[in-house]
């Protein structure tokens, strides 16, 4: 649980010594070091005991904090005048006793699932010994909880950008049903799906920070049905995968049907038609250039050149070809939602691959194709409009892989009740 055993100065120096190892380098675009300390400091000075007194987090720079730049990993915006304050969420985890260490690294606007940064260096995924990417674009805030310098960090999460990045690293990643955090503060990519989202070490850790930065109060979560019954998509996300996440989704499959889960085959033929009403460009590509469009234009070179055509790609989407997609989008929600109905939650890969080598990704057309791969998967929750959570499910000693579960949207804490059975089912893995 988000607990200290000791006063808020010991957690937080250790973590800040954490933070300057080696592994750690390009976790953070900004460290606040001194900060960190002297709330650390007065949270002990003071006979007031919030809920999670002292335990240090870190926040993705596209979140204000006030007296700080918000870069959104662009050197674009590093001039721009400090956050005036914090946002909504810097402030509840400030008031829940949460001490921030800084603001962690990622992809350029948030914009590609690769997780690279030319700017501020790329953070090594620390599963491997070798240099291999963390995912996106939440990058620093997985590497941050994989290293174990905080037990649970923000991200956010507009097609997969937190649960990505889990299921590379080896944590977990929950993205709550788009609107239940406001996104009041922080830096806007896709104004319809962009999430503010929980990556930590266990389902309870997200739960917990989730019910601190939520917009309403939950209602606490329900008890898990005795048979859940599982749906376990069969096609489009499953195309393609790689061997080893093959492998370990299936072997999770067969843990959690073991344990008494119902696991029902099924196909999603809605999913199927994602990549059709895409062919012209994406509903995130058209937003996030209307997003961008005073920012970038005139600055590319300035920008990762691969981010930087993806953004200016957007711009050849005409609103006839968005709306086209916002109605076809919400007709194939109504038809999922439909065909889910009597399953608890399904289950999916969260990526199609495990953490290539940073080394191969720097062409522009092999970083595209491996970020359109690592999409896939992840965005069928934020275009369904779903909540979803990846839970790492491979085998002791192999790559890490992410197990993905969701439910339609608004079921956040039965989501996070269930995840929590599933973990401690797979946690007997071999």
């Amino acid at each position: 649980m988000l607990k200290i055993s000791g006063t808020a100065q010991d957690a937080v120096d250790a973590a800040l010594r954490l933070a300057d190892q080696p592994a750690a380098r390009n976790v953070f675009t900004s460290r606040a070091d001194a900060r960190a300390r002297a709330e650390a400091a007065a949270a002990d000075a003071t006979a007031e005991r919030p809920p999670y007194r002292g335990v240090p987090t870190c926040i993705k720079d596209n979140v204000d904090i006030v007296g700080e730049v918000t870069t959104a990993g662009t050197k674009i915006l590093a001039k721009n005048p400090p956050a005036a304050k914090d946002a909504p969420i810097a402030a509840r985890l400030k008031r829940a006793g949460f001490i921030n260490l800084g603001r962690t690294n990622m992809t350029e606007f948030a914009f590609a699932a690769v997780g690279t940064n030319p700017h501020y260096g790329t953070p090594r995924n620390p599963a491997f010994i070798d240099d291999r990417i963390p995912g996106g674009s939440s990058s620093g805030a997985a590497v941050a909880v994989a290293l174990g310098i905080v037990p649970a960090a923000i991200g956010s999460d507009t097609g997969g950008s937190v649960r990505i990045p889990a299921a590379l690293c080896g944590i977990t990643g929950f993205k709550p049903t788009f609107g239940t955090i406001t996104n009041q503060g922080t830096y806007p990519l896709a104004a319809s799906v962009d999430t503010l989202g929980v990556l930590a070490r266990s389902v309870a850790d997200c739960a917990a920070m989730f019910d601190v930065i939520r917009d309403q109060p939950g209602a606490g979560r329900p008890q898990v049905p005795s048979r859940a019954r599982l749906a376990v998509i069969g096609n489009y996300v499953r195309k393609g995968l790689d061997g080893a996440v093959a492998a370990a989704v299936d072997a999770a499959c067969a843990l959690l049907s073991d344990a008494g889960l119902e696991l029902v085959p099924l196909d999603l033929p809605e999913i199927d038609e994602i990549p059709e009403l895409h062919k012209n460009g994406t509903m995130v590509m058209f937003e996030g250039y209307q997003a961008l469009k005073d920012i970038v234009p005139g600055h590319e070179a300035e920008c990762d050149p691969r981010i930087v055509a993806r953004i200016l790609a957007g711009g050849k989407i005409t609103q006839d070809t968005y709306a086209a997609i916002m109605r076809r989008r919400a007709e194939l929600q109504a038809s999922v939602a439909q065909r889910l109905a009597n399953y608890d939650a399904y289950l999916m890969p969260a990526t199609a691959i495990t953490a290539p080598l940073i080394a191969s990704v720097q062409d522009q057309d092999a970083f595209l194709a491996t970020n359109a791969l690592l999409l896939r998967n992840a965005t069928v929750g934020n275009f369904m409009g779903h909540c979803a959570i990846s839970l790492p499910c491979q085998p002791r000693g192999g790559a890490p892989v992410g197990l993905s579960l969701s439910m339609t949207g608004g079921k956040d804490d039965a989501l996070l009740a269930l995840a929590e059975s599933a973990e401690r089912i797979l946690e007997r893995r071999k």
